[in-house]
């Protein structure tokens, strides 16, 4: 008997509630078309996954025309009578997030944290760089 697990994970881009696994299974949100992608959560202005605009860009472009990019927004869905955001999610804010920058040459394969990933949505107050005060 199969039984489909319950959508439990906010996509980062639109903050709706659409993935079933949580981040870094590059899910891809039907809402704005995001892949969910561990490297552009954990560094959020970087270019160059599997999407094709940082995170950052991503939600600037949700807002304005209803898709992570222009391109994804043809294929971009209005959210469904029931979908709901995560009650917390919003847009990064470069006053109050402590976004980490990739530096060049760094090898960051054994840093991420694995175990939880949930503690790379920078709005929730699990986040691991959050800055206390």
């Amino acid at each position: 008997m199969f039984t489909e697990r319950p959508t439990q994970y906010p996509c980062p881009c639109c903050g709706y509630v659409v993935y079933r696994q949580q981040p870094g299974n590059h899910e891809v949100c039907p809402i704005c078309r995001w892949e969910d992608d561990l490297s552009q959560l954990r560094f959020a202005g970087m270019i160059g996954g599997v999407n094709d605009v940082s995170l950052i860009q991503a939600q600037k472009n949700f807002i304005e025309f209803g898709g992570c990019s222009r391109r994804k927004a043809l294929e971009a869905q209005r959210p469904l009578p029931g979908k709901q955001r995560d009650t917390a999610w919003r847009p990064f804010n470069p006053d109050i997030d402590n976004i980490e920058v990739p530096q060049r040459g760094e090898d960051y394969a054994n840093t991420y944290p694995f175990q939880d990933t949930t503690v790379l949505y920078y709005w929730r107050p699990t986040y691991w760089r959050r800055i206390s005060g």
